[in-house]
């Protein structure tokens, strides 16, 4: 395996002090971080199915980014036995709060899960950037691409150390990077639709547009997946949601068609991750991002909890939709399970979300003809924590046991903040941390017995002078933008 030289990487025996930008309104607290007090000595190799041919690197990590996990969803469906896979993970790992960060974008916030730095560095502010204005006086924005991002992310990253990873799905990775793996990328591209009702599509793959997927040679074969995702795209949300058993108003009509396009987002990624995993190739990280717990919050929160509103939908709208919400969960844990059996028995199993969510307009009438945002009956723009959960090799086991079907969310830890979360995984991948990033790894995460022998290692930066002249080749802007901004108009992130 390639290493950076040894004048390059300096090994730490304490940490570092966090340099977070004025954009934050939390601060990662210092109990979030490893305070490192660890002799080195000679690092032990471990082995791992299907792996002995690299019997010198660590177990491969299984990432689900999980876009608006909220705990107050996750607990009453731990308790009524819903997510085997979450609790087992949760029994045998880690687990508790993760502190977000304002601005409380999507875009944003995942680019600082990805490069372990704040907005100000990495270069991705919002979903879009103003270039101007129109004829009529409005504004004309831009989306970011990758190519706006300004430093390497965790694929970059793990590719220069000759590491495998596969990413898919994942916020402004579009045109797809050059990575030593698979990257099927979140497209911030539009096109008209072939069906003729009007809907709103996240992360919309396209055929005929180029950059999608690395390598190239593997796009076609996610196109014929997506194809087939829109062509039964009835019957797996049927499969997930079941059959509303009432007509539905015009309104909860509005709030499923503008719904739909993140499940179809999800279905078509997890097909294409599926799809990677099913090959049985080694890999050291495999990442899938999905989007869907974030979106039906926005939409179905008055739905699912009608006792926080003044003005609650009508009985048989809430039989009709009071448990989307915890059906995607319920969808989730099945998926990561799937993806878990896929991989190989010693994998670390990582997931965590970007925020929570909690309701919001508890006072308004909600009709069809209001502005989009008034629409939303949840949000995130206070920053509200997230989940982490993690497991497996690596990562510390329970001293004690809790019943999982008895938490008590008031109580429980913070166990670091959104840009801990890189720097958490390349200590568990041997891979020096970044001194320019500001995050740092995880208290009480990391099993110690893995990193005695080797330390946590720094290095001043990842970023190299080629990789930051060549970004700009990468900048490209998204076609046919009126829908996509749209979308983000009527999730209330731009006005």
């Amino acid at each position: 395996m390639k290493r950076l030289g040894s004048k390059d990487v300096r090994h730490h025996s304490q940490d570092r002090p966090k340099r977070f930008g004025p954009a934050f309104s939390r601060v990662v607290s210092a109990g979030c971080t490893i305070a490192i007090v660890i002799m080195i000595t000679i690092f032990g190799s471990c082995s791992k199915t299907g792996r002995d041919s690299r019997s010198d690197t660590r177990p491969p990590i299984l990432f689900f980014a999980i876009d608006g996990l909220e705990w107050n969803v996750v607990k009453p469906l731990l308790e009524k036995g819903k997510l085997p896979t979450i609790a087992g993970l949760m029994e045998r790992g880690v687990f508790g709060y993760l502190e977000s960060m304002i601005p409380t974008y999507s875009a944003v916030i995942w680019t600082s899960i990805a490069t372990g730095k704040v907005p100000a560095k990495h270069g991705i502010k919002h979903f879009v950037y103003e270039v101007g204005k129109a004829k009529d006086g409005s504004k004309e924005f831009r989306y970011y691409t990758s190519g706006h991002r300004k430093t390497k992310a965790l694929w970059n990253i793990l590719s220069d150390h000759d590491q495998v990873v596969h990413c898919v799905g994942w916020w402004m990775t579009f045109p797809a990077e050059q990575i030593n793996g698979v990257m099927v990328s979140q497209t911030n591209t539009t096109a008209a639709l072939k069906k003729p009702q009007r809907a709103l599509w996240k992360g919309l793959l396209l055929k005929g547009v180029e950059g999608q997927v690395h390598p190239a040679e593997r796009q076609n074969r996610v196109m014929d997946i997506l194809e087939d995702v829109d062509d039964s795209l009835d019957q797996i949300t049927e499969d997930i949601f079941g059959r509303p058993p009432h007509p539905l108003t015009e309104f909860s009509r509005m709030m499923w068609d503008q719904t739909l396009w993140a499940f179809r987002a999800d279905a078509t990624y997890v097909r294409a991750a599926r799809d990677i995993l099913e090959t049985g190739e080694p890999f050291d990280l495999f990442s899938i991002y999905v989007g869907g717990p974030d979106v039906a919050g926005h939409r179905f929160w008055r739905y699912a909890y009608p006792s926080e509103f003044d003005n609650p939908p009508d009985e048989d709208q809430i039989e009709n939709f009071g448990e989307v919400i915890n059906d995607h969960y319920i969808y989730v844990d099945r998926i990561i399970g799937e993806f878990m059996e896929l991989a190989p028995d010693d994998a670390t199993v990582i997931i965590a979300s970007d925020h929570g969510m909690h309701s919001i307009n508890n006072e308004r009438v909600f009709r069809h003809t209001d502005n989009m945002i008034e629409t939303n009956s949840a949000h995130h723009l206070d920053a509200p924590p997230g989940v982490f959960i993690a497991a497996g090799t690596g990562i510390q086991k329970p001293t004690e046991t809790t019943p999982i079907d008895n938490l008590d969310l008031p109580t429980m830890n913070t166990v670091g903040g959104v840009m801990d979360i890189l720097p958490t995984m390349l200590v568990l991948r041997d891979i020096p941390i970044g001194e320019d990033m500001d995050g740092t790894p995880m208290r009480g995460t990391i099993d110690l017995d893995l990193i005695k022998n080797t330390g946590i290692r720094y290095i001043p930066t990842h970023d190299t002078p080629e990789w930051l002249a060549g970004r700009h080749k990468r900048i490209r802007e998204a076609v046919d933008q009126t829908e996509r901004l749209e979308q983000l108009r009527s999730l209330g992130y731009i006005k």
